[in-house]
């Protein structure tokens, strides 16, 4: 893969120290491609590494993923009486690519991208009397992986409108391609990682030390066996929702789905995963203040529950602790009691980590898979699996294809609430991100299903609304 921008993305990488061409720090802390490439040491390793994956945190934990994911999905209110757009240009219309509610969380993913390419290219040259082979190829198996979830986040949030896939050219701006071929990208991709892994011993540790969101959530995901579920985790997520796309259905890749994902669970049979593994995985963790100054953007006193979170949570569900009164929050014809524990303002809060993606959601889209495969008993032996460990009862065997939509999609939104996009994911994906399946929250409600290109963006392509994207 090659290096990048286009011209608006190539300002977005001023925003990270470690990962730009900076003329003034010094170059081990902004290590370019024509420093790094024959002198790569592990220190100049480590910090570019981290400079990527700290650009990702932070791009991670804004409005546009924390916030707005929640808000389209129909979870979330966020009321400001200073700032009226997380409402006007949520639910009640739609996103201007100029403001923060349409233009965030997309040239930060890039900045990331382009942290990860210098890496690939300069581990093509990586000195062996530092690193051996295998640290290098596992190295370069990491790097992609996470430069493939970089990309998913972007088609996440843009789906239909599209994203740039980007070239090794600085000043070219490319193609907006269409979220079909950027799935396929992506899913290259992870591949071409796994293969890097499965070149390697198992045993191999990467030559840098992660941050702690990567070993310390039940697994060390600096080393390869655990690098491998990782890797596969994404891979059946991206398989199922490439499978799942309303504008592409590809029944064929729901058995792969299934394969990978029971692969990054460890082989657990359908049922079989213990609820003691659900909160395995990788996280982001967060940093009220200091020098890091990373706190969790969701503990926020304006944030609050949509009431219908609370409204359909069932008897006896302990997820239900997830909700708790708050004061009245309205403004811009909304309003609430309720809001989730996570958003209560606190120093406490603050510091929670964020899941990246963890062993709860992959059983949930294994059930998923299992469904669009025909394959009903299984799961519901995986949606029962996560639905009795929260004090409920099991489901009976569906009847049908539907009801076990309904039953997986509820299990997901209690599981997974304040963690991402998924629930858009899959409401956009069912036909259920609409009026047949959701009330309006406005009486101008869009049903918005996706973010804008950034005005940036635009500006750099000579026009003012979204382009029709390439396939």
């Amino acid at each position: 893969m090659k290096r990048y921008t286009t011209i608006a993305l190539a300002i977005g990488a001023l925003a990270l120290g470690a990962c730009k061409d900076n003329p003034v720090a010094n170059p081990i802390d902004a290590p370019t491609v024509d420093q790094l490439t024959g002198s790569l040491t592990r220190t100049s390793l480590l910090q570019i590494t981290i400079g990527a994956l700290a650009q990702d945190r932070t791009t991670i934990n804004d409005v546009q993923f924390a916030i707005e994911g929640g808000i389209f999905g129909r979870d979330v209110y966020r009321i400001d009486a200073s700032e009226p757009r997380y409402v006007t240009e949520t639910l009640g219309g739609n996103p201007d690519p100029g403001s923060f509610a349409g233009g965030r969380g997309f040239g930060g993913y890039y900045t990331a991208i382009r942290a990860e390419n210098n890496i690939l290219i300069a581990l093509n040259t990586a000195p062996t009397s530092i690193f051996t082979p295998a640290e290098i190829t596992a190295h370069r198996g990491f790097i992609r992986t996470m430069k493939a979830t970089e990309y998913w986040h972007l088609i996440e949030t843009r789906d239909t409108v599209g994203t740039p896939i980007q070239t090794d050219d600085p000043s070219e701006v490319t193609d907006v391609r269409c979220k079909t071929a950027v799935l396929n990208y992506i899913a290259a991709l992870l591949d071409s990682a796994n293969a890097d892994f499965a070149s390697v011993p198992a045993t191999t540790k990467l030559p840098v030390k992660l941050p702690t969101g990567f070993t310390a959530f039940g697994r060390d995901y600096s080393v390869v066996s655990n690098l491998i579920k990782f890797n596969r985790a994404w891979k059946g997520k991206v398989d199922f929702y490439r499978g799942l796309d309303r504008k592409a259905y590809t029944p064929a890749l729901f058995p792969t789905a299934i394969t990978e994902l029971t692969q990054a669970l460890g082989g657990a049979a359908p049922g079989a995963v213990p609820a003691a593994d659900f909160v395995k995985g990788v996280y982001y963790v967060m940093v009220p203040g200091g020098s890091e100054n990373q706190p969790n953007l969701i503990s926020d006193a304006k944030i609050g529950l949509n009431p219908l979170v609370h409204d359909s949570v069932q008897a006896g569900d302990t997820r239900a602790n997830k909700i708790v009164a708050r004061s009245v929050l309205s403004g811009n014809g909304i309003s609430t009691t309720w809001t989730y524990t996570g958003a209560v303002a606190s120093t406490a809060n603050q510091a929670l980590p964020l899941p990246m993606i963890r062993d709860e959601e992959l059983v949930l889209l294994r059930a998923q898979a299992y469904i669009e495969a025909g394959q009903l008993a299984n799961a519901l032996l995986d949606i029962n699996s996560v639905r009795t460990s929260y004090g409920l009862a099991p489901y009976a065997p569906f009847a049908s294809k539907s009801a076990a939509i309904d039953a997986v999609l509820y299990e997901k939104r209690y599981s997974l609430l304040f963690e991402g996009w998924s629930r858009v994911d899959d409401l956009r994906e069912y036909g259920r991100l609409n009026s047949t399946y959701l009330r309006k929250e406005l009486p101008t409600d869009p049903y918005n299903a996706a973010l804008p290109l950034p005005r940036g963006e635009l500006d750099a392509r000579g026009i003012s609304t979204n382009p029709a994207c390439t396939p």
